[in-house]
């Protein structure tokens, strides 16, 4: 209604103001009249325009006095717009906040909802636990009832335990008679013992701690690979075995006997150790043939003793050339030394003779022709014959230095 009353008043204002200019119009061209020295015509062409301009500001100024919207359309149009365009910044961080505010609703509902399930579970083990707890308590009281039970029975055998204390005051006199028969029994052992140990003694096959066979192996592979590399010395050892008996051994004689546990335990030891492992063979003790072959495994950790070359021992000579005996004792105790040196610095020995080393009768020969020319007066020298390791052997090479020479090998 208000919009029509303004449409309204602005057709009879417009109207009017073209009734007056119209009617001005016509008297100042009838009367020829002039408005600043211009000619009628053109005076009555001024007042038709400013008629026309009279109805645009008054159109305009009723408006504006009229409507609030025309006012702000007219004046406050950038304004306007930059209210807009504030607010529309402001709708769209609040939508943002609102999606963030969601976001964060469903998270907090997502996490509601496990917090509810971890409630569930729970209340759930509370209960069980609470059954558990009835359940040992009944058991509690089962328990203390059969403790009852358990005191009264103790009690009863405390009872017929004095009663075997005296009977076994008369057990003593029978004792001393078991004793003396015990004694025959000893007397009768101890003479069977002689006589196993006369035959042990008398066609002994292999003695104790003689070495079957040996060898090295590899150390951080796996438990399979290395088992493997024990039976194969398992396999070198019956192989000895055959050679030692000959052909007429009989395929009981030629098996060895090791626990399986020690074949496990080896294998978990060589596969974990940083060092490879010198792995033996041994007998157990005396065995006569036809007995099995019951042995053990020996494991030492496996390193470089001596290099190609190098000086092991040293001593001076002053022996007799001319009493073959006296040179022959002489490299015999040096060699020993050699032995004894050897085997402190890690070479292992053979456990029946002792020795670690091997030398060639050549090399004997050549040291004591050597000697001989030295007039007996002389150094010996005794070096590693190419590399040696734990598991040996030691291969000597003998040098003869006569006294007063000055250089060394």
């Amino acid at each position: 209604m208000y919009g029509l009353f303004l449409i309204v008043v602005l057709v009879v204002v417009g109207g009017a103001i073209a009734f007056i200019g119209d009617r001005l119009g016509s008297k100042v061209g009838k009367k020829k009249l002039t408005i600043f020295g211009l000619r009628p015509k053109h005076t009555s062409v001024l007042v038709t325009i400013l008629t026309g301009i009279s109805i645009t500001t008054m159109t305009l100024a009723v408006m504006t006095t009229v409507s609030d919207n025309v006012r702000t359309a007219l004046f406050g149009m950038e304004q306007l717009r930059q209210t807009m365009a504030e607010t529309e910044n402001r709708l769209a961080y609040a939508s943002k906040e609102l999606e963030n505010s969601k976001a964060e609703q469903a998270k907090t509902d997502t996490t509601l909802a496990q917090t509810r399930r971890d409630l569930d579970q729970l209340m759930e083990q509370r209960r069980e636990l609470e059954q558990r707890a009835d359940e040992l308590q009944r058991g509690n009281d089962a328990l203390e009832a059969a403790k009852a039970e358990l005191m009264a029975e103790n009690n009863n055998l405390a009872s017929q335990n004095q009663g075997l204390a005296d009977d076994n005051a008369k057990l003593v006199d029978d004792n001393a008679k078991l004793s003396d028969d015990n004694k025959q029994l000893e007397d009768r052992n101890a003479y069977l013992t002689t006589g196993i140990q006369i035959m042990r003694e008398g066609d002994i096959t292999f003695r104790a701690g003689e070495v079957l066979s040996g060898g090295v192996v590899k150390c951080g592979r796996s438990a399979e690979d290395t088992m493997n590399d024990l039976r194969m010395l398992t396999g070198e050892a019956q192989e000895n075995i055959a050679r030692r008996l000959g052909d007429k051994a009989t395929e009981q004689e030629k098996q060895i006997w090791i626990l399986q546990s020690d074949y496990e335990q080896a294998a978990q030891i060589i596969s974990e150790s940083r060092d490879d492992m010198v792995v033996r063979i041994v007998s157990i003790g005396n065995l006569v043939r036809g007995e099995d072959v019951r042995t053990a495994l020996q494991l030492y950790r496996n390193k470089r003793v001596f290099n190609d070359g190098e000086l092991i021992a040293t001593k001076s000579l002053h022996v007799n050339v001319n009493n073959e005996d006296e040179v022959d004792a002489e490299i015999t105790s040096f060699l020993r030394d050699v032995n004894g040196i050897a085997t402190q610095k890690g070479v292992l020995p053979d456990p029946i003779s002792g020795n670690v080393g091997i030398i060639e009768g050549e090399e004997i020969y050549n040291t004591i022709n050597d000697l001989r020319a030295a007039h007996g007066n002389a150094t010996i020298y005794a070096y590693a014959k190419g590399t040696c390791e734990v598991f040996g052997p030691l291969r000597v090479r003998l040098k003869i230095i006569a006294s007063g020479v000055i250089g060394a090998f």
